[in-house]
């Protein structure tokens, strides 16, 4: 081959995961022949291996086994509604072998995805829709499609699609709308349904004046029908139903939730003037329905006189029977059949006109689908035709899929119609699952087919090629085919068999997937192996040959060929089975004459020899052939051919005409062919069935003859004879037919049935062909005439059955079933059909309503086959033997009627009557409803349900039914006060009107506080009720109407306002003024903002002033002020403005610059703070400049400007300097900005320092010099001068680099020489240095030329001290320490060669001097150097100085700088179990104050601090806890109010101890039980918080927990429900009730009385027992002496315990002031009183959006202790509780301060005793907290006492001053 390279092998792909060739081997490989030349025992080894473990796969695998399709066991469902509160399961389980994979796709074929928590699909095939909140509705999820699918090896089929519908759960309304009707026409009342649930909410019934449903019937109860739509028809409506109401009563289908319309309608019942023509509402539409349903088509007309109605089908009028009749104008059909489909149309007309109602019924019935065939197998290339058998109808569309997929005609495909599928020729890949689809609207069905393919002709999906090798090597050949049956591979060469051979290996295997694979392998290829190779796979559909060379180098060899046979008249073709590679050519000879000779005779080159219509005689004979090369070697061999003639057989044919029991026979007959021929015979493609009794008869070799001596159905079919001989095999088919007479397979029986019921008549025969079955019916004159189908109710069906629907008496009769299929005399039957007509009603149900005392008649009319029987009957009896009960019977026309009549009836007589008719049929009873109605009895339970201060809501239940709905309620009040109002509202008595079906009123209009008496009667059709008994309200307060007045603002401090106000006028207070909210806001830069609130309490003296602290300094602010009582706030106040005083500013001057002016002066400018941060007028700016990195005195200055820029001046040159500027306001100096570094300017440097000439030979000399030690400037060179001493002449110089420190001078004379040096810098060259001389001479005496100096070097580094010396001999050189010698052999000091001393890892320890001597015998020198060694600092010791509630300040010390300045340090820190945080604080501080930390919580600190050498050890871990503690309750009175169902909480009243509440805890129960309640136990900080759900006039016990970062606080309180009418407070802890009923215990008992006395007893005692502890314990009139007390040693003592009473017990009005020495001052150094003066009432500050005050406290208890005057002072104790151990506000707390008592202060019992029990457990208060924005507010009767200046607690922050008094009060 042209271009081929010998040795390579092409590998086709790898089909279908086959296993991959042997050329794959691990043996190691050749030149690319795969290994198979070195290793071909190991090559074959595995190729065996390989193919055993094939077949075994295979067989494990199950190859070959029968596939069953997947087929569904449990389908889907059509419909699938749920709601998003309960989710779906939606099951979808598929069976087959192999088990199906269950996958789920969405309508577009998109496969459905797992969305967390909304759509799941599980492993087993569910697909699952979770519940869900409504926000999270997707109509791509939860409204669509879904399609299951089950996919295997036999097909995929697919389930009838799933319409997935979620629907939200939600609130709706049905409505009931008033309808306008006019006198004797009909009504129809309608529920409206919101459309977005009206697909899932039925109307199940309708309600009647509240008593009285009505529920979907046939016949209606002449008065009332529901149609199945829902729909109420109220008949020949009078006046008396305008008094009725109606609701409808509806079902939610996925929720179960059954709820009535919102409102009652009504019926307005209008009087027409005059004739009115008719007028249909109704507009013609389509009605649809399924078969066997009611169908009522409405048909309601508005018209004067009232209309008639006409019904009629068509043209043909309607007349009632037992299936169709009308109730009203409606009409209604009893159950529905295909043939009752048509137009219908109402005709209304009255003596004014008439009009038309047209509607279109279409019934449908439930599609299902059959295909056929169910299973079938067709082989490849054949026809496949599939037929849809859809019954039901409509159909609007049928569809068919393939493996899931929709099929189109096209191609091999046709449908057509759509119920027919056809493929020709099948394909192989047309095997799967066929599914046909029938849709109408909704409603789906489906089948499907299973086909499999028969026989499919192989296909090779792998083939090998021509190769061409050496000898020796290794070959392969492959071939791989599949097909069905599994195909049979066969191997040739040249057309020939394989030889046998040791060298030849054949294989063959079926893969897993059904594949063939076989393989020729030639362990080691020879010259003869050359050839044509050829692969023939074969199967009973066809066969397959690929052939391909295989060439060896070699001369021509061919093989031995033997013998060959021809068929005569065919092609005859023979390759010469010649190898050896490359041959020259390939000859055929015939008798030694070379072929061809003919022109039926080719040779082709490759050695083939082809025979066209071979002919015996010429043909046959012997044939050589000759392979030759070009060399002229050639080789040849004989071949033998042999001429054959194939059978060829006669048609064969059946006799005609064949019946079953005839005789039949066929002859098969061998007209032409070679012996030995072989007969054989088949029937429809497989062997005959012996049961058949089939006979063959042989009558020669070339003649059979099949006989069938009885012949029957089975013997039906396609006969074929085949015969055989070596050359061939030929057929010949004959078809029989054999006719089979018809037999019944259902036979037809007579049948009953009622009228207008439904009957099938059924009638079924078999036979040959199938016979048609044709239905007769008799008619009168006795013939049999057809039955016309598809009308009248009567239908047909393929299989013979006949339906009759809606029967009716034409129907009766006989009819004929016959059955024909022209053999034979056919089948016939006549059967007889009953009509029978049980009893029926024209109208099933009446109602009818009387008064107490009228006559009521009940009329029964019945209709059906005689003998009829009616009887009443009540509750199940008979009716009693009364003489009020009348009965009377009488025939009409169609039927029989009787009369029931009651006379006088009475309440009693309200009921069910039943008229029951029976005939021989059945029987069937009519339901009568008697309502007898009476005046209703008085409402009761009359009650108050909400109340307001100027309105109530009432409620009270119904009275008893008597039969006739309440039209309204009638409540009269009047007022009981009887007094006029600004409102103009007086006590006359006034009435409301509430419709009959309401139960409440809300009474608006009326007066706070004001008491009403109530009463409420109902009414109804036949009168009024008597009065309900009358009930007492008191209606409550509410919010006062004026705002405080006289608002002034006045400021104290820079922080604080003082505001003054006089409360409203009385008349617009509506109730007790409880206290003030104050409002304020920063007003300085806008109007805009919210006003922050705060609370200030009122006690029996009132407050008119407060005090507002934390504020912003020299800021104006406006304030507001809202009075407000136990129901709310008022108005406010207009706003007051003022302004607070200036202080020092809060924030540094901004944008710090500096520009250097000179080397001396710089200058520096800044922007002013920001004006918020200003605090009042900048008057002058401070500039603070320190030089850096100095450790001189006097290195700091500042400057004052009042403008924004300094000048600098008197600066070192070349400096860097911190700047700072800091802004100064008339209150003092403000905060310094971050400093900033400035350089000064260059300047020319000072002269160069320890300057040095030594002389280092005979004429020279080496200068050396120190840098200078102010460099003024960057050093830019050295000049070294020199001269000789007393010349004249210029001296010479030497130019250096700024970084060389030594020269050495050459050719110098023996003279005496002056040397110096100078520096420069950029601004030029400084002063010289001292001078030096040096005299060259010949003796050169030891020297040092290096300078020493001072030296300082970090720790741990290595430093060298250089040496540098000269002189001759070379001099000795030694070092020392501090005069100590140092020796070589120091472990950390080495002496280098040059003399340098190098130290190494430097320690602190190594400072000191360092000497250098250098000596020979002609002199010594030395150097000295002073080395100073910086470390790192020492550990800092750190300690606390000070707490707040979110802040920590911590100072600390370093004893130990290490020699450097510091440079910052970091501090740790965090809270107990928490994360540690870090924190970066500048060198220059010392203290540091963490903020942002949590309340009352415990931390821990520890610090390092670092200079630029490294960090210092860690401190000490300090400990401290933040200001706060839990939070405190309010008393009873200011926390807790009640109703008779409800207690309010004032969750605001609580203290938060200094940490912000974070959540309650309320729990409650009644007095005397054990088991709480819990309420709830996370409720959010809020201003109020109801508990409800109590019951009136109940004892509770309330358990509130209150949460803070420190802790819980619980705390119990006791509130009594007033009952019903009544109104109530919280109860006190000593359970009066504040605001209840006059107690029944003795005046003297009452705590309104006790509680005032024993406070005004204990205030005295404690007056007098204090003016007693003032005047013993007043200081002596000498200002220095104190006395000191037994017991105490020392004056300092006695101040600390004086000053712990002090910090204890402070009180307002005090003895006259000590002197300096022993009373401490309280005020502060400028002269006003601390922020901390707050008086001990706690109030909440609140900062609301949009100005809003916080919630109204509850009413305080009333108080009896008269209001002191405002000359009167107050004695108040303010308690004061020293800090905790954490808390260190105090550092220098006494041992007896901090030693703590059983009680928690820490101050021992006789400290206490001397002011009584004020410490009591709940009385204490929280430790002192930083300072916050607060409020101070004082009382007019305490204006003139002193303020104070110890700090006091938050919680104490915001309290009016008041006279102390017990706790538990």
């Amino acid at each position: 081959m042209p271009g081929h390279v010998p040795g390579a092998r092409t590998r086709l792909p790898n089909p279908r995961g086959a296993a991959p060739t042997p050329a794959a081997s691990p043996c190691p490989s050749g030149d690319g022949d795969g290994g198979r030349t070195r290793c071909p025992g190991i090559y074959f080894g595995l190729l065996l291996l390989a193919a055993l473990l094939s077949c075994q796969v295979a067989q494990v695998c199950g190859v070959g086994r029968s596939t069953q399709g997947p087929v569904f066991s449990q389908e889907p469902p059509r419909l699938v509604h749920f709601t998003n509160s309960t989710g779906v399961t939606v099951n979808c389980v598929a069976d087959g072998t192999p088990t199906p994979a269950v996958t789920w796709t969405m309508q577009d074929g998109r496969p459905v995805e797992e969305v967390m928590g909304l759509r799941e699909v599980l492993t087993n095939g569910s697909l699952v829709f979770p519940p869900f909140p409504a926000n999270q509705y997707d109509t791509q999820l939860h409204a669509n499609t879904y399609i299951c699918r089950a996919t295997s090896a036999g097909g995929t089929v697919l389930a009838r699609p799933s319409q997935i519908r979620a629907v939200v759960v939600g609130d709706y309304e049905v409505q009931v709308y008033d309808q306008l009707v006019m006198a004797g026409n009909t009504a129809v009342l309608r529920c409206a349904v919101p459309s977005y649930v009206r697909e899932y909410v039925t109307v199940t019934s309708w309600v009647h004046d509240d008593s009285f449903n009505i529920y979907p019937s046939l016949h209606g109860d002449g008065k009332y029908h529901m149609t199945p739509e829902g729909d109420l028809h109220v008949l020949e409506v009078g006046p008396q139903d305008g008094l009725s109401r109606y609701q409808c009563r509806t079902l939610h289908t996925l929720t179960g939730r059954a709820q009535l319309s919102h409102t009652p309608a009504r019926i307005i019942v209008t009087e027409a003037q005059g004739s009115l023509p008719p007028r249909i509402s109704e507009r013609a539409g389509r009605v649809v329905a399924q078969a066997g349903s009611r169908v009522t088509l409405p048909c309601v007309a508005q018209g004067h006189p009232p209309p008639h109605y006409t019904w009629y089908r068509g043209s043909t009028p309607l007349t009632p029977s037992s299936g169709v009749w009308t109730v009203g104008g409606s009409l209604v059909l009893g159950g529905v059949g295909v043939g009752d489909a048509g137009e219908y149309t109402c005709v209304a007309n009255n003596s004014a006109g008439e009009t038309r109602f047209s509607a279109h019924l279409l019934v449908t019935t439930p599609l299902t689908v059959q295909v056929t065939p169910r299973e079938v197998q067709v082989d490849a290339g054949g026809r496949l035709e599939l037929r849809c058998h859809v019954s039901g109808e409509p159909v609007d569309t049928v569809t068919w899929f393939k493996d899931g997929v929709t099929l189109r005609s096209g191609g091999r495909m046709r449908i057509r119609p759509r119920e027919s599928l056809h493929v020709a020729p099948v394909d192989p890949s047309d095997a799967g699952v066929y599914q046909c689809a029938a849709t109408y609207g909704t409603d789906y069905a489906h089948a499907y087919a299973h086909v499999t393919l028969g026989a499919a002709a192989p296909q090779l999906v792998y083939r090998f090629i021509e190769q061409t090798l050496q000898h020796g090597p290794a070959v392969s050949l492959k071939c791989i085919a599949t097909g069905t049956p599994t195909p049979h591979i066969t191997w040739a060469l040249d057309g020939f068999p394989i030889p046998h051979s040791h060298r030849y290996l054949k294989g063959q295997y079926v893969s897993a997937h059904g594949d063939v694979i076989s393989h020729v392998n030639i362990s080691s290829v020879h010259v003869t192996d050359g050839g044509t190779y050829s692969c023939t796979a074969e199967n009973s559909a066809g066969k397959v040959v690929h052939s391909a060379r295989l060439n060896v180098y070699g001369p021509p060899h061919i093989r031995p060929m033997g013998q060959l046979s021809a068929v005569a008249g065919e092609t005859f073709s023979v390759t010469c089975p010649a190898s050896g590679y490359p041959l020259h050519k390939i000859i055929w000879t015939k008798d030694g004459v070379r072929l061809p000779t003919g022109h039926r005779q080719r040779v082709f080159p490759n050695g083939t020899l082809v025979i066209e219509q071979v002919t015996r005689g010429t043909d046959d004979g012997q044939y050589s052939c000759t392979a030759m090369s070009r060399q002229g070697r050639s080789d040849t061999q004989q071949l033998t051919v042999r001429v054959m003639v194939p059978p060829r057989l006669a048609p064969m044919v059946f006799p005609a005409g064949t019946r079953a029991g005839m005789r039949a026979q066929a002859t098969c007959l061998v007209q032409e062919g070679d012996q030995p021929v072989s007969l054989s015979w088949t029937k429809d493609g497989q062997p005959i069935d012996p049961q058949l009794d089939v006979r063959f008869s042989q009558l020669d070799v070339f003649t059979s003859i099949i006989v069938i001596e009885r012949a029957t159905a089975a013997h039906s079919g396609n006969y074929t004879c085949a015969a055989t001989n070596p050359a061939r095999t030929a057929t010949t088919t004959g078809p029989l037919t054999v006719s089979v007479p018809p037999a019944w397979v259902v036979e037809p029986s007579s049948a009953n049935v009622a009228l207008g019921g439904t009957v099938a008549l059924h009638c079924l025969a078999k036979g040959f062909p199938n016979p048609t079955v044709v239905w007769r019916k008799e008619t009168v004159s006795g013939e049999f005439a057809g039955v016309a189908t598809g009308e009248g109710g009567v239908a047909g069906f393929e299989n013979g059955t006949l339906l009759v629907s809606r029967a009716e008496r034409r129907h009766e009769g006989r009819y004929l079933c016959e059955a024909n299929n022209e053999v034979g005399a056919g089948l016939s039957k006549v059967v007889t059909l009953s009509v029978n007509e049980p009893p029926w009603f024209a109208v099933r149900s009446q109602r009818q309503q009387v008064v107490v005392g009228a006559t009521a008649t009940l009329s029964c009319e019945a209709h059906g086959d005689i003998p009829l029987k009616l009887v009443w009957t009540r509750d199940g009896a008979p009716l009693p033997a009364l003489p009020r009960y009348e009965l009377s019977e009488r025939e009409v026309d169609t039927g029989q009627v009787t009369e029931l009549v009651l006379r006088s009836t009475h309440v009693g007589d309200s009921g069910t009557y039943v008229c029951t008719a029976t005939n021989t049929h059945g029987s069937l009873t009519a339901d009568f409803h008697l309502l007898v109605q009476d005046v209703p009895g008085p409402p009761s339970g009359v009650g108050v349900e909400e109340e307001g201060s100027r309105h109530l809501t009432l409620t009270w239940t119904p009275p008893e039914d008597s039969n006739a709905p309440i039209s309204a309620y009638i409540v009269t009040f009047t007022s009981h006060d009887s007094q006029p109002s600004q409102e103009g509202l007086f006590g006359a008595p006034r009435e409301v009107t509430v419709e009959g079906d309401q139960r409440r009123v809300r009474i608006e209009g009326l007066l706070p506080a004001t008491m009403y008496v109530f009463t409420v009667v109902a009414e109804n059709r036949v009168g009024r009720s008597q009065q309900s008994s009358p009930l007492r309200v008191k209606t409550q307060e509410e919010a006062p109407s004026g705002h405080p007045q006289n608002v002034r603002v006045v400021p104290v401090s820079s922080t604080a306002l003082q505001v003054s106000w006089e409360p409203p006028h009385e008349n617009l207070t509506h109730g007790t003024v409880l206290g003030y909210y104050l409002g304020y806001k920063d007003d300085s830069e806008s109007e805009g903002g919210a006003y922050n609130f705060t609370t200030v309490g009122v006690d029996s003296v009132g407050v008119t002033t407060a005090t507002l602290a934390g504020l912003r300094p020299h800021a104006r602010y406006s304030v507001v002020l809202q009075a407000f009582n136990s129901r709310g706030a008022g108005p406010a106040s207009p706003p007051a403005l003022g302004t607070t005083l200036e202080d020092k500013p809060g924030a540094p001057p901004g944008h710090v610059t500096c520009e250097t002016v000179t080397s001396s002066s710089v200058v520096v400018t800044w922007s002013p703070p920001p004006p918020r941060q200003a605090n009042g007028i900048i008057t002058n700016y401070r500039v603070t400049y320190t030089q850096m990195f100095s450790h001189e005195e006097g290195r700091t200055g500042s400057v004052v400007s009042e403008g924004l820029r300094a000048t600098l001046t008197g600066l070192k040159p070349w400096t860097n300097y911190s700047v700072s500027v800091a802004a100064s306001t008339r209150a003092g100096e403000g905060v310094q900005s971050l400093a900033l570094v400035c350089t000064t300017e260059q300047d020319v440097p000072e002269a160069p320092a320890r300057v040095k000439a030594v002389v280092s030979g005979p004429r020279a000399a080496v200068v050396s010099w120190a840098p200078p030690l102010r460099p003024r400037g960057r050093i830019t060179r050295y000049t070294v001068h020199w001269a000789s001493a007393g010349s004249r002449s210029m001296p010479h110089t030497r130019r250096v680099g700024p970084h060389v420190t030594h020269l050495t001078l050459h050719d110098l004379p023996h003279t005496t020489h002056e040397v110096w040096v100078t520096a420069s810098t950029r601004m030029g060259e400084g002063p010289k240095s001292s001078v030096t001389v040096v005299t060259p001479s010949h003796t050169v005496g030891a020297g040092i030329w290096a300078v020493g100096g001072n030296l300082t070097a970090a720790w741990k580094e290595d430093v060298s001290l250089p040496c540098g010396a000269v002189g001759v001999p070379e001099p000795v050189l030694t070092w020392s320490h501090e005069t100590l010698h140092i020796p070589e052999s120091h472990s950390r000091f080495t002496v280098q060669p040059d003399g340098t001393l190098t130290l190494t890892d430097i320690q602190r320890s190594d400072s000191g001097q360092y000497t250098c001597t250098a000596s020979n015998h002609h002199g010594v020198d030395s150097v000295t150097y002073n080395l100073t060694v910086l470390v790192p600092p020492s550990a800092p010791s750190l300690h606390v100085t000070e707490t707040t509630a979110s802040s920590i300040r911590v100072q600390w010390s370093v004893e130990d700088t290490g020699g450097a300045s510091l440079q910052g340090a970091t501090l740790h820190y965090r809270s107990a179990g928490g994360e540690w945080m870090t924190a970066e604080v500048e060198g220059s501080h010392r203290a540091y104050t963490a903020k942002g930390l949590r309340c009352g919580t415990l931390h821990h600190f520890y610090l390092t601090a670092h200079n630029h050498i490294g960090t210092s050890t860690a401190s000490s871990t300090v400990e401290a806890r933040t200001k706060g503690r839990p939070p405190e309750a309010p008393p009873q009175f200011q926390f807790v109010t009640s109703n008779s169902s409800q207690a309010t909480l004032y969750l605001a009243q609580w203290s938060d101890g200094g940490c912000p509440i974070s959540h309650y805890s309320v729990q409650y129960r009644l007095a005397g039980m054990s088991h709480w309640t819990t309420v709830g136990s996370e409720i959010p900080p809020s201003r109020t918080y109801a508990v409800g759900g109590l019951d009136a006039g109940e004892r509770y016990e309330l358990r509130v927990t209150a949460f803070n970062s420190a802790g819980a606080t619980p705390a119990h309180y006791k509130v009594i429900t007033p009952g019903r009418g009544g109104t109530g407070m919280g109860v006190s802890a000593g359970g009066g009730v504040w605001g209840g009923a006059a107690p029944t215990s003795p005046v003297w008992r009452d705590p309104r009385v006790l509680v005032p006395a024993a406070v005004s007893a204990l205030a005295l005692l404690l007056t007098v027992t204090t003016v007693c502890v003032c005047l013993r314990r007043r200081p002596s009139n000498t200002p220095r002496q104190k006395e000191v007390p037994e017991g105490v040693t020392s004056s300092g003592e006695e101040k600390t315990a004086m000053q712990a009473r002090e910090d204890v017990y402070t009180t307002v009005r005090r003895p006259p002031p000590a002197p300096p020495q022993s009373t401490p001052e309280l005020r502060d150094h400028n002269g006003e009183y601390s922020e901390e003066d707050i008086y001990p009432y706690a109030t909440a500050t609140f900062q609301l959006g949009g100005g809003s005050p916080p919630p109204p406290a509850p009413p305080s208890p009333p108080t009896h202790s008269r209001p002191h005057s405002r000359g009167q002072n107050g004695f108040t104790a303010l308690v004061y509780q020293a800090p905790s151990l954490h808390d260190v506000d105090s550092p220098n707390l006494s041992e007896r301060e901090s030693r703590p008592s059983r009680g928690g202060f820490p101050y021992e019992g006789s400290e206490t005793e001397d002011y009584g029990s004020v410490l009591d457990a709940e009385a204490r208060v929280p430790p002192h907290h930083r300072r916050q924005r607060h409020l101070r507010t004082r009382s007019p009767a305490m204006s003139g006492s002193p303020k104070l200046r110890r700090p006091l607690p938050q919680h104490l922050h915001q309290h009016t001053l008041r006279p102390a008094r017990h706790p538990r009060q």
